[in-house]
């Protein structure tokens, strides 16, 4: 087996599976992990990288966990490294919410990344400590005083599902930011909070040692399923929202602009990791449940992911607190007006009508200026418009014939 170079937290050793020829022969891979060590994203990261490394060929694969910011630290790191192929990383689907917020330090497009593949499902549950004196989710409802829930840092994705949680079906629950790893269950067991939201996969150990007990899940096949106490429209698009983010889980990217033929080659490895009898019996062995997705099918879901409608866009700012953002929306011109005013196109599956300033909005046609006169039905756009705004002014129009 070829050295594997980790850094000091590391205490698993896994098993490799067979090498690969290719670009990556004798080249060493680095693999950001935008988490403190310790934990399931440290777990998939590692699991993931060694045997990738090996697959692909590589000497060593080198680990550097970068925290904070609500992985945007470890992810900003990633997208602004070399796109030789060389530097993957995994970090959590909050950075999705914290593009369509537009949180200030995300230096870089999620849809600009080169996406590697996926290793899971990440179905969400509500866990609470079996002192909690809360035994069901009904009881999390009727409690008079607020509890206390951990939570990682803002930005992340516990952080911004449980405030969406809490405000769409009016928990009284008070959030205490901050827990990162396995700090969430160590406070449950101290007795500072009595639960949290989490994966189903990284809080399952804390279940089978009788320490805690799910009381709702969002995704997976437990019961009782949150969708069930959601009994208003916003609810039900919260859990809905927060149950597609889940099937994203266990995320791997390089940076933007790595070349297509290094591209696949990573995402053929990636695959064949997946399917690696050695990966999966440790992945098992470990307690990391696989649902494995390519590159190509991640990318296509982020994009996704992104486009959501002005609705639901409101509902996830009304609940973090912040100030709706613009929104971006990639879309054929559905119609026009006569005078070229007023536009409609479609924003996370949504008909939006705008109108469109002669001054103020920016235009460009296959890259070169243009004004609004020279727009035409069909053409595909990107477009940038203030939901804030009574008209739903465009600030930018970027088409193409």
């Amino acid at each position: 087996m070829k050295k594997v170079l980790l850094t000091a937290a590391a205490t698993i050793c896994f098993g490799l599976p067979a090498m690969a020829d290719g670009y990556y022969e004798g080249k060493t891979i680095k693999y950001i992990i935008a988490t403190n060590p310790g934990g399931n994203y440290d777990a998939y990261g590692r699991l993931v990288g060694q045997f990738l490394a090996e697959e692909l060929g590589a000497d060593n694969v080198l680990f550097v966990n970068l925290p904070g910011a609500g992985h945007i630290i470890g992810a900003n790191t990633l997208a602004a490294s070399k796109p030789d192929g060389l530097t993957i990383g995994t970090f959590n689907t909050g950075l999705i919410y914290s593009q369509i917020l537009q949180r200030q330090g995300m230096n870089f497009s999620l849809n600009d990344l080169s996406w590697v593949g996926k290793a899971a499902a990440d179905a969400r549950a509500f866990v609470v400590s079996n002192d909690s004196g809360i035994g069901t989710f009904e009881d999390l409802q009727a409690v008079t005083e607020p509890v206390l829930f951990a939570a990682s840092g803002v930005g992340s994705a516990s952080n911004t599902e449980t405030r969406m949680l809490i405000d769409g079906l009016d928990l009284n629950i008070t959030m205490i930011p901050g827990y990162g790893g396995n700090e969430g269950e160590m406070a449950m067991l101290r007795g500072e909070v009595v639960g949290m939201l989490g994966s189903v996969g990284s809080m399952q150990p804390f279940v089978d040692t009788d320490n805690g007990h799910f009381i709702a899940t969002i995704g997976g096949d437990a019961q009782p399923q949150m969708i069930d106490f959601a009994t208003t429209d916003k609810a039900r698009t919260i859990v809905n929202l927060i149950d597609a983010m889940s099937n994203m889980g266990r995320l791997t990217a390089a940076p933007a602009g790595v070349d297509p033929a290094v591209l696949d080659e990573l995402r053929d490895g990636y695959m064949a990791v997946m399917t690696n009898p050695e990966f999966l019996e440790t992945a098992e062995r470990l307690g990391l449940s696989i649902d494995p997705a390519r590159g190509d099918i991640v990318a296509a879901s982020v994009s996704a992911a992104l486009q959501q409608s002005p609705e639901t866009i409101e509902i996830i700012a009304t609940a973090v607190d912040v100030e709706i953002p613009t929104i971006h929306s990639t879309s054929p011109i559905v119609s026009l007006d006569d005078s070229h005013k007023w536009i409609e196109f479609t924003a996370g599956g949504t008909v939006v009508k705008a109108k469109i300033s002669g001054s103020r909005t920016v235009i460009t046609i296959d890259g070169a200026g243009a004004d609004r006169d020279q727009l035409e039905v069909g053409m595909d756009c990107e477009i940038e418009f203030d939901p804030n705004h009574e008209d739903n002014e465009p600030k930018v129009m970027d088409c193409s014939q």
